[in-house]
């Protein structure tokens, strides 16, 4: 395992040789067996870390590392690391490098940050039909409700408002992708249900959520922003996502920003929750994209909420993202 984590470290280090900013760098890496270790000599600065060596890093796996006691003493060294993470790591405080030069070293006395080279894995893989901004909305549907994959085209468009046509190019393009097949009673099934999770997250942040977008608001009242809990959401409408989600589902939060999925339309928020149009407000309100809930109650779907979370980078939120992974999403996932 040390051997691979080697290699990633070594092809790192060796990128950053034609930076002009590591002239004459003298590196040391120290592999004891536990960890690895880091020593690096740069421009007259002695530096050491503890190394954390993946082949990438995705903003899923983030969690686990921001609550490591030692992370502030350590250095992400990684083949790819994506740029929602770099922008939580630089957030954070939290040194990295990746196989391409990129490089984030955040100390007093040596302050380098380059994130100008392309990613040696910056070549455009198709994701086909599956993960456009309708392909997000049905693929979310069968990670709620995995049954759903066996009804008939037609029912799916139903339920989720888009054309027979658009189910067939998705349940094609999830075929080729590895992500669906078909079981010995000849049952539709999904397939490396974490990856396409994990993918589904990723271009949710940046293809579907700015796209349903409703708008930012604020209380008129400043005392229903802290009994923000006490909002009569409407049922099966309007639900939380994001930190009030969080808070609600595992006690950890005290939510700053108020994320809210509805079908109601501006007037009605502002009409039934006594809210005000603001551009720098605290509420930030979407549209609800999904007709499956499976349950009762204000709380949008366990996924959703963690990718909410994942995507603020904050540490508290992580904690609770992580927390959501494993107590509700991974059972689920099988």
């Amino acid at each position: 395992m040390n051997e691979e984590k080697l290699k990633i470290i070594y092809t790192a280090l060796d990128s950053l040789d034609n930076n002009p900013l590591f002239k004459g760098m003298w590196k040391y890496v120290v592999n004891s067996g536990e960890r690895i270790e880091i020593s690096l000599y740069i421009r007259d600065t002695s530096l050491k870390y503890t190394v954390e060596a993946r082949r990438e890093l995705r903003l899923q796996q983030l969690p686990r590392l921001m609550v490591n006691t030692d992370i502030k003493n350590s250095i992400i060294i990684a083949d790819r690391i994506y740029p929602d993470v770099k922008e939580q790591l630089v957030a954070n405080s939290i040194a990295y490098i990746e196989g391409n030069g990129n490089v984030f070293i955040p100390q007093k006395e040596l302050y380098i940050w380059v994130d100008t080279n392309k990613s040696k894995a910056n070549i455009k893989h198709s994701s086909g039909r599956a993960f456009t901004k309708t392909g997000l909305k049905v693929l979310f549907h069968f990670l709620l409700n995995e049954a759903l994959l066996n009804m008939p085209y037609r029912q799916i468009a139903e339920l989720t408002q888009t054309s027979p046509g658009n189910i067939t190019n998705i349940m094609n393009s999830l075929r080729e992708l590895n992500f669906l097949s078909t079981d010995s009673e000849g049952k539709l099934k999904l397939n490396n249900k974490k990856q396409m999770l994990d993918k589904w997250i990723d271009q949710y942040e940046h293809e579907l959520k700015p796209a349903i977008e409703i708008g930012t608001f604020r209380f008129e009242a400043e005392g229903d922003y802290q009994n923000w809990r006490r909002t009569p959401l409407e049922t099966k409408k309007t639900l939380w996502g994001g930190e009030p989600a969080g808070h609600l589902m595992t006690g950890l939060l005290k939510p700053r920003t108020l994320t809210i999925y509805s079908l109601e339309n501006r007037n009605d928020l502002v009409n039934n929750y006594r809210m005000v149009r603001d551009p720098d407000g605290y509420i930030k309100v979407y549209r609800k994209f999904w007709n499956y809930d499976g349950r009762q109650g204000t709380i949008a779907p366990a996924i959703l909420v963690y990718a909410d979370l994942l995507h603020t980078g904050d540490v508290k939120n992580l904690e609770a993202a992580d927390r959501i992974f494993d107590d509700v999403i991974k059972p689920a996932l099988g």
